[in-house]
């Protein structure tokens, strides 16, 4: 079983921009805080629980069970 690894902060910002979004409009697309999308993503927060959690489901990004 291959072990998934998360993209880099300059990764996710680099795809939202391919999209024609920033952090902060995507952040508002999604109902989220910017403040907690910013954390997430810098992994200043990990995103084990809560809003945090969310956040990284609805990037895509590998989440802990």
């Amino acid at each position: 079983m291959a072990t998934q690894t998360a993209p880099t902060p300059n990764e996710i910002k680099h795809r939202l921009r391919q999209q024609g979004k920033t952090l902060k409009s995507w952040a508002e697309e999604h109902g989220f805080n910017y403040r907690t999308v910013s954390d997430t993503v810098r992994g200043l927060r990990k995103g084990n629980f809560g809003e945090c959690r969310d956040v990284r489901q609805a990037l895509g990004l590998p989440v802990e069970d």
